[in-house]
């Protein structure tokens, strides 16, 4: 299976980095042909530009194209981040802004907007900093599970199969960090 990762988290020695080592690991013991999108490596800008993208100028840069190739290539999708703000990093979403165009990820027709990455999956590895029991009253972990599974992802035809949370992190002890990254195993080896 072809999986591409999309990795946005800037510290080599965090514990983002350790769920994408992890996730190479399964994947490449599973046999899968993998890709990563290290945004911070790549110093990706996400910075959209007034004449980015209109009906006016409606090709995108090749830089562009050869990110949406990757997408097209996979089958499988999998997002590893920390939570800022309630939300995903800055770089992941400007990320997603330019690489998901019209005409590419979505086209809209007279019944509304059709996604066109069809048979596509996607599994998301997101990191906080706050307890559950901080998040889940206020509805943030909904709110972010709403934005990212069915605003994005399922907007352009891509089914979620699990959006995993990691709590605490900064804060939780080795053994509870071991614990978590078996859970990313786990999680992996059912793709």
């Amino acid at each position: 299976m072809n999986s591409l990762i999309i990795y946005a988290h800037p510290n080599p020695n965090s514990f983002n980095y350790a769920i994408l080592q992890t996730t190479v690991q399964k994947l490449q013991q599973k046999q899968h042909e993998i890709r990563i999108r290290d945004l911070y490596e790549m110093n990706f800008n996400p910075v959209l530009k007034e004449d980015y993208f209109t009906k006016q100028n409606p090709a995108v840069s090749k830089a562009i194209q050869e990110e949406q190739m990757h997408f097209s290539w996979a089958k499988q999708l999998i997002f590893i981040y920390p939570t800022w703000w309630n939300g995903m990093p800055a770089i992941l979403k400007g990320y997603i802004e330019k690489i998901f165009t019209n005409g590419f990820a979505f086209t809209f027709t007279d019944e509304g907007a059709k996604g066109l990455l069809q048979n596509k999956r996607a599994i998301i590895f997101q990191t906080t900093s706050h307890p559950e029991n901080y998040l889940k009253p206020y509805q943030l972990i909904a709110s972010m599970e709403t934005i990212v599974d069915v605003g994005i992802l399922n907007f352009c035809g891509i089914e979620t199969i699990t959006h995993k949370f990691f709590y605490s992190v900064p804060y939780v002890d080795e053994n509870t960090k071991k614990a978590m990254l078996k859970e990313v195993e786990d999680i992996v080896e059912m793709i």
